[in-house]
């Protein structure tokens, strides 16, 4: 031990510590002009100053105006170069300069709209002006099919921003909304960009005319020959440096278009200029070399939603499949552009027609309860760990608060946004990272009973937990991989959180646990560790008792089977089959919960209350909303009847019943959302799966799936004897339990491949018995420990949040059943028959 690099090993955990609890500041966003301002090369510039004051003066004029937007009109105004005034790379342009305050600016970790609310777009889908009377009337016929495209390419428009969290729904006839995590107005800005982009690309040739017909063609833009159109871009002149604008007449009717572009990305020409770089699929590759090689020494204009951003001049067929756009770009339109590119382009032009601000989904009181529910179930595993492991427990509940300071250092680093099922991710990686010290305690205990000393205990506790330590925190990986690959939105966030909670679990449990007893045993005189021991040497048959096991299973499951046979569509929530959103003007702000809570009792399903302000609104006593979303189709009377409930249970909201606005959504949950989930869970459970197999053996893998099988539809079939329904937060607290459920199985799977080896029984019965009751100790306390966790957030952390930790506590009781009862003996079963003559 005493060899141990120590100095090299502390040294590195100082630098990761230090890296990821820098990445957490600023944990809230700064004010704008407050940055701009720190940003500044020399702070006391008078210039800055007046620029702050005009742009004060322009949004008091203006109250729509943002704060970015107001400064860049006041420095464009007055001429001002605030590339020469910040610091700063790469700033070629006031725009420049605003995206980098607009980035400085931001929080650290973005909360998701259950948590901190954010921005709603309610936008309407016009369809494109064509002469193709066939695609027009494809259009209004299967307008349906064209709305569901369109919300799945605004969908990976926004996780290229890495926004995985938002909520897109159809709405009415030819409405979308959209809600997004985003709190700052800044954000909101370049997000409604984002959203108007139509991202369609053409592909039209230049027309020849004179120098003297294009300024003719400028000046009077109708003049222009049937069939073309007068257009322009600036460009760079590279011999001085200044801009150019370039004209020319390009045809109206594209040779093609960008509908098969398969990747675009921004990059740079030999002259550092900001450019786009596409390449097509092989029907766009042969298309386009069909157009370069019909029109060599001709300019073909590149035309991105009706702007004209180049005319490079063909000058001989290109093959390759690829092309560039070049124009003038800011880092931020260059990415966006790429992105809508790949994404896809819509069929139709967006046009925003409100925006609003909504308040967190959970209410405040639930968002603080939660916090200090979950600051409570913290507080009481930690002092469970003292008391159970003692001094050891202590050191196990510094890795744990390390671990939080990882995590949320590695949210901010990442810019994930942080939402209800991010915390399932967390809360899980928090039993696992106690899991993790646990398993190597109980080891370290076995070596002192069997007389080592406390060095060489610690070294084998460590070495001989590792296996196990491993295995169960891949298997959760290997989830949250394909989950974070295959999934979306919620499923996605969660997958995110989860990945990152087990790579850090994994270093402060195997390694900053271990560098703490090292620096002990090194430069202290401890010969002994004490910790206190519930299960001695228990000797349970459990083998007997799986008949009595399987067939308790056997009834839930048939219950889960019968209940979703009868119940039907009626077991899904309201993310998946739409409602029916009421919104009501109102004079002062009521509980959400307790109005929530009322709905619930008059009979209403899965009321959620959020507050909203249409921040597009000129009226004032139109701007502040309340909106009731229930499950259940359209109902005109329904508004009335919500309304006049309000009105009478909370007088104080102000709310007038007959001024309802009534309007039905579509589930959050589209086909190609539901299809993804689905293919990511399967993938999951395969590779899971497959992992056994390669690190153990078949029977292993095939005992593990049907276990985790087990584990949901008990679960499921519990939850909805309870009359609840599935959405996606429950969907989230599912993949929680299946995370658990394997860790605790593959543990118990570890100690039974080692005894097999070790040859310590003389049956296969008797050693899967003596692998059970061995880990049963560790078991117990991971079960404690997660169960502490959720329990609390049952009692204190509000309505809104109670379906969820009721799959979480039944995935908790019911996996650790499993894990027991079912898989050990399942694995005993098929290895018996695997080998009829048992372990020798």
């Amino acid at each position: 031990m005493e060899k141990k690099p120590i100095l090299l090993r502390t040294i590195v955990c100082l630098i990761v510590v230090a890296v990821f609890a820098g990445a957490m500041y600023p944990l809230t966003p700064r004010d704008y002009y407050d940055v701009f301002k720190a940003s500044l090369k020399n702070p006391a510039d008078k210039i800055a100053n007046e620029l702050i004051d005009d742009a004060v003066a322009r949004q008091k004029k203006d109250p729509n105006l943002f704060q970015s937007q107001a400064l860049l009109a006041a420095a464009d105004n007055k001429g001002v170069n605030l590339a020469e005034m910040v610091e700063g790379s790469d700033l070629n342009n006031n725009r420049d300069v605003m995206s980098l305050i607009r980035k400085k600016a931001s929080s650290s970790i973005r909360l998701g709209l259950d948590l901190n609310g954010g921005v709603e777009f309610y936008l309407e889908l016009v369809p494109e002006k064509t002469e193709d009377a066939e695609k027009l009337r494809d259009m209004e016929e299967n307008f349906n099919h064209y709305r569901d495209v369109a919300v799945e390419q605004l969908r990976k428009r926004l996780e290229n921003l890495k926004i995985f969290e938002a909520e897109l729904a159809p709405s009415g006839e030819k409405h979308i909304v959209l809600r997004a995590p985003i709190v700052t107005n800044d954000e909101k800005a370049k997000l409604r960009d984002l959203i108007q982009m139509s991202a369609r690309l053409h592909f039209r040739l230049v027309e020849n005319a004179s120098p003297e017909e294009l300024e003719r063609y400028k000046l009077n833009p109708g003049s222009t020959p049937a069939g073309t159109e007068y257009m322009e871009y600036t460009d760079v002149d590279y011999k001085t440096g200044k801009p150019v604008v370039r004209g020319f007449l390009v045809a109206i009717r594209p040779e093609m278009d960008g509908s098969n572009i398969e990747i675009a990305r921004p990059t740079r020409d030999q002259f550092g200029q900001r450019m786009i770089s596409l390449r097509f699929n092989s029907k766009g590759a042969e298309d386009f070399k069909r157009v370069t090689q019909d029109n060599v020494n001709r300019q073909l204009a590149i035309v991105l939603d009706g702007k004209l951003y180049c005319a490079p001049n063909i000058n001989e067929p290109i093959a390759g499949g690829s092309a560039q756009i070049s124009g003038s770009f800011t880092d931020d339109e260059v990415q966006s552009i790429a992105n809508a590119l790949q994404a896809g382009s819509f069929p139709f032009q967006i046009k925003v027609s409100a925006v609003f601000d909504t308040d967190p989904k959970l209410g405040a009181a639930s968002v603080k309860n939660g916090i200090w529910t979950g600051a409570v179930s913290l507080l009481l595993v930690a002092i469970f760990m003292l008391i159970y492991y003692r001094f050891s427990g202590f050191i196990a509940i510094l890795a744990l608060a390390l671990n939080m300071v990882l995590i949320l250092g590695a949210l901010a680093a990442f810019d994930s946004t942080l939402t209800l099922p991010g915390i399932a991710g967390i809360v899980l990686t928090i039993g696992m990272a106690v899991d993790a010290n646990v398993l190597v305690y109980e080891r370290i205990r076995e070596e002192l009973l069997n007389g080592k000393s406390l060095k060489a205990a610690v070294d084998a506790g460590y070495d001989r937990a590792l296996s196990a330590v491993l295995d169960a925190n891949i298997t959760t990986l290997i989830t949250a991989f394909i989950l974070m690959n295959v999934g979306t939105g919620a499923i996605k966030g969660f997958a995110v959180t989860l990945s990152i909670g087990i790579l850090t679990s994994l270093f402060t449990a195997l390694f900053v646990t271990r560098l703490v007893y090292d620096y002990l045993l090194r430069f202290t005189k401890i010969e002994n560790i004490s910790m206190l021991h519930i299960f001695k040497k228990t000797n349970f048959d459990f083998m007997k008792m799986w008949k009595y096991a399987l067939g308790f299973s056997g009834i839930l499951i048939l219950i889960a089977f019968i209940m979703l046979g009868v119940r039907g569509k009626g077991v899904l929530g309201i993310d998946f089959t739409g409602g029916t959103a009421i919104t009501f003007n109102y004079k002062q702000k009521g509980n959400t919960s307790k109005i929530a809570d009322a709905l619930k009792k008059a009979g209403f399903d899965e009321p959620s209350v959020t507050y909203k302000s249409n921040i597009t609104a000129s009226d004032a006593q139109e701007r502040d909303k309340i909106e009731v979303l229930l499950r259940g189709g359209k109902d005109g009377d329904k508004g009335v009847i919500v309304g006049q409930l309000l009105a009478k249970e909370f007088p104080e909201l102000g709310i007038m019943p007959e001024s309802a606005r009534v309007q039905h959504l579509d589930g959050l949950i589209g086909r190609e959302f539901t299809k993804a989930a689905i293919i990511a869970i399967v993938l999951a459970v395969i590779g899971l799966g497959i992992y056994i197999v390669l690190r153990y053996e078949l029977v292993y893998a095939l005992a593990s799936v049907l276990a985790l099988i087990h584990d949901v539809l008990t679960v499921l079939a519990i939850y909805l004897i309870m009359g609840k329904t599935i959405g996606l937060t429950t969907v989230a607290a599912f993949l929680t339990v299946i995370g658990y459920s394997i860790n605790d199985t593959v543990v118990i799977f570890d100690r039974i491949r080692e005894n097999n080896a070790l040859k310590k029984c003389a049956t296969l019965t008797e050693n899967v018995n003596l692998s059970v009751n061995q880990t049963l100790s560790r078991t117990f306390i991971t079960s404690v420990t997660t169960f502490i966790v959720v329990f609390v957030l049952w009692l204190f952390g509000g309505p809104e949040i109670q379906d969820f930790v009721w799959v979480m506590m039944l995935g908790v009781l019911l996996g650790t059943y499993s894990s027991v009862f079912l898989a050990s003996p399942m694995v005993e079963f098929l290895l018996r028959r695997k080998n009829a003559k048992g372990v020798k």
